[in-house]
């Protein structure tokens, strides 16, 4: 332990430094105050007491205060530890805290949780050796005797809270008070566990990996979805531990695919890297834009709108190698579902082993290796999802935010910090520029794009022997007027049929699961809801069982009516099971599967599902948004949009937008072989701006039809949301509470305009009532007055959340 510094400043003022835990560890308030010296660095790593327990924590701050500054006494002061090594946060990296903690409304605390390095929480190894003489009276008791015998023979190591007894621990701490013991803190290194294949890749022989997935990927599901998950990564290879984050498998199903032949070792030392491509004409006027803020370090924003297949990627990676060469690192954001294999190929191929994979379903001691690689400066390209945003990248030459649309670069859980807004900071803090793409943008980019300073860079041409799928509208609304509804037009239908013939796949999209959304008394109308949230129950038919959808309550199916005692209860309106059952009764020989969260959830279906769907055994593929994206499957030649207005109904301002993303999402899956594709949309609204501009893969179009609406309501682009959430297990007391909060907020923010308060979409969610009101600031407004107004709401069972710039309204 370091002792209390003391310098020329006397007593009247002190360095001191500011450290901050976990919150998850500590709470929200776990910010403390350490006497320093002028060693102190920010960004550094120190243990910190927290009642019996030492955790890592990061200096925030390090600054001169006195003790009515402090607001406590300086012989109140600790004095900070020795710093842990191999810990340290780039001080860029806390500037970024600082600011995310500050735009989102966040303790620091929490968001130091997203940056720390992961798997700290189980390696804090504390070493116990004797020390000095014992002057005074043996210690009573055959314990304490017994634990110096212990420490003569060598020290006692504990790792975690578990791994000693409290005896001993007792014992320990007992002696070390009479000074006959001490302990050190240390950090053990990660185990990782070991396996002999090394660097593996998928064998190059195709047929090979067909053969198998055709005859043998139903009986062996897990190994098929591995080989799935590595089609079209080339030649490169994956650690085995990426292997199992990418396809989600063991390691067990890593070495018979290695025994069997179908993966095989590379050494990547002995691979040359690919070369970069020729650029197109629209390429090589995009990096002729790119490539001189990279040179100059200017904190440029881009964004890079290009149709699918136009060769973004390409430029991220040229631009990329441009920042490499001038000695600066990347950072690459894709989101969490897009981090498939083929990615990761993509920069592997080009940089070798200097890209470093942060992934979530890699295990914390994975992590953290491939975390420390970066900290070392060996992986000077990071590829990972939203959280990769805080990895320890100390120069930076450019930023990627690839599909810079999807909803999950928004996280919706505290730190409520939007990942896109995040990257901007980071590329202020660092003078380099950031590139943002997508071929269906959100409005909020393609405003700033098109009016606000950010560089547009458009790619509207595809490979020549790229083909879009024929998208086709259907109006459901003719089969009421005709006395006929069915859950199938009659095109719909058709196109079932002949991909059928044909001897090709289908893939019909609805998303929303269960057979029914809820069941409905013909007598009396009453319908059957969640006691705890203010939704109706839906009912799964193959279980037989009444669920709530958002908190998981499960009842059975009652057989008379609640209300009126009635026995006419019956299903209204359909879901995934319902949509799988008609199908099947439509086409009796052809072979159908669901693959929906109720059959994901099962050990090994999601597997068997896609093994048998690749190996031909499924003719159609019924499925939730969890088929939107994915694997490639080269036989699927149609693509039906059961009712596209399911998503266009939420009530949410970004569901237009949102509708049209989606369903070019779906679009994709079709034809994606040798056949062309074609997709058969649903829809009692064919006139809507966003599926017309989906069924002519025109995004400008909608993007024209919807800002003029988004302009007039004061939405985003023009605008910028708060949305400050009073929720309770009391309905009044919440709705009471919800107009102070309105009432403070208009005080606070009279240029601001406040709607509200008001029911949230989903009033009740988990026995708890919930009241909204609605924050529309100037978009470039800062949020900072808004906690001050909620001073005192947030007391008892009333809880206020606060969430700029949210997601969703719901």
């Amino acid at each position: 332990m370091q002792p209390a510094f003391e310098s020329e400043l006397g007593q009247s003022r002190r360095i001191v430094a500011d450290v901050g835990v976990d919150a998850r560890l500590a709470g929200n308030d776990a910010v403390f105050t350490y006497a320093a010296d002028q060693t102190v660095r920010i960004g550094e790593a120190h243990f910190v007491p927290l009642g019996t327990r030492w955790v890592p924590g990061w200096v925030l701050r390090v600054y001169e205060a006195d003790e009515e500054e402090l607001g406590f006494p300086f012989a109140k002061l600790k004095p900070l530890t020795q710093p842990i090594r191999g810990l340290e946060l780039p001080a860029r990296v806390i500037d970024l805290v600082h600011r995310t903690a500050l735009d989102s409304l966040s303790p620091v605390s929490q968001v130091i949780a997203a940056a720390a390095p992961p798997g700290l929480k189980d390696r804090i190894c504390r070493t116990w050796e004797r020390v000095g003489s014992d002057t005074g009276p043996l210690p009573v008791g055959a314990v304490q005797q017994e634990i110096l015998a212990m420490l003569d023979k060598g020290p006692i190591r504990e790792m975690g809270s578990r791994s000693l007894t409290a005896p001993i621990r007792r014992g320990l701490q007992s002696l070390r008070a009479r000074g006959l013991v001490e302990a050190r803190l240390s950090l053990a290194p990660p185990s990782l566990r070991a396996g002999g294949e090394g660097t593996l890749r998928l064998t190059p022989d195709e047929k090979a990996v067909d053969l198998f997935l055709n005859r043998e990927g139903r009986r062996r599901p897990a190994q098929a979805m591995t080989l799935m998950a590595l089609q079209g990564s080339g030649a490169t290879g994956f650690t085995r531990q990426e292997i199992r984050a990418l396809s989600g498998v063991t390691d067990q199903t890593i070495r018979s695919l290695f025994q069997a032949g179908l993966l095989v070792a590379v050494d990547e030392a002995a691979a040359p890297p690919s070369s970069a491509k020729e650029p197109s004409l629209e390429q090589k006027a995009a990096l002729d834009a790119i490539l001189p803020a990279v040179a100059e370090h200017r904190p440029e924003r881009f964004l890079l709108f290009g149709v699918t297949g136009s060769g973004k990627t390409e430029v991220y990676l040229q631009a990329a190698a441009a920042a490499l060469r001038a000695g600066r690192q990347i950072l690459y954001l894709v989101p969490e579902i897009a981090l498939t294999a083929q990615v990761v190929a993509q920069l592997r191929g080009r940089f070798g082993r200097s890209v470093a994979v942060l992934h979530s379903n890699l295990s914390p001691g994975e992590r953290l290796d491939s975390w420390s690689r970066v900290q070392r400066g060996e992986a000077p390209v990071v590829l990972g999802p939203r959280s990769a945003l805080f990895a320890p990248l100390a120069n930076l030459g450019l930023i990627v935010v690839d599909e810079e649309h999807e909803g999950s670069y928004k996280q919706d859980t505290a730190p409520r910090y939007h990942a896109k807004k995040a990257a901007l900071q980071l590329a202020d803090l660092h003078g380099c520029p950031v590139l943002l793409g997508s071929a269906t943008p959100s409005l909020e980019s393609w405003t700033e794009a098109k009016d606000r300073g950010m560089t547009l860079l458009t790619m509207r041409k595809r490979p020549a022997e790229a083909r879009l799928p024929e998208v086709r509208l259907v109006d459901l609304r003719e089969g009421f007027r005709d006395r006929r509804p069915s859950l199938f037009s009659p095109e719909l239908e058709r196109a079932i049929l002949e991909t059928l013939a044909a001897g090709n796949q289908t893939i019909l999209f609805h998303n929303r699961r269960a057979y029914s959304p809820f069941l409905v008394c013909r007598s009396c109308g009453e319908r059957i809801e969640c006691p705890d949230c203010s939704v109706t129950l839906s009912w799964h038919r193959g279980d037989d069982r009444l669920l709530c959808h958002h908190c998981d309550h499960t009842s059975p199916v009652p057989t008379k009516c609640p209300k009126c005692g009635e026995e006419r209860l019956r299903p209204f309106g359909f879901g995934s099971e319902r949509v799988e059952e008609e199908v099947g009764k439509i086409f009796p020989k052809a072979r159908v599967a669901r693959l929906d969260r109720d059959i994901a959830r099962k050990k090994g279906a999601l597997e068997e599902i896609f093994a048998r769907f690749r190996g031909g055994e499924i003719d159609v593929l019924v499925g939730t948004q969890m088929i939107a994206k994915g694997l490639d499957f080269p036989k699927v030649t149609l693509v039906g949009v059961v009712a596209a207005d399911m998503s266009l109904g939420v009530p949410d301002f970004r569901a237009g937008e949102r509708t049209h993303q989606l369903l070019s999402q779906v679009a994709g899956r079709a034809g994606r072989g040798r056949d062309p594709g074609r997709v058969i949309i649903q829809t009692m609204q064919p006139e809507h701006p966003s599926l017309q501009s989906a069924l002519h893969h025109d995004y400008e179009a909608m993007a024209a039809s919807l800002l003029p609406e988004r302009m007039q309501a004061l939405y985003p682009p023009y605008s910028r949301l708060v949305n400050v959430i009073v929720s309770g297990p009391d309905r009044e007391e919440a709705r009471r509470a919800a107009r102070r909060t309105a009432e403070a907020l208009r005080l606070t923010l009279p240029r601001a305009k406040v709607l509200g308060p008001a029911p949230c979409a989903l009033e009740r969610l988990q026995n708890r009532w919930r009241f909204h009101a609605l924050v529309k600031m100037a978009p470039d407004a800062d949020p900072s007055p808004i906690p001050a107004a909620l001073d005192g709401i947030q007391q008892g069972d009333l809880r206020v959340t606060v969430d700029v710039d949210p997601g969703s309204l719901t």
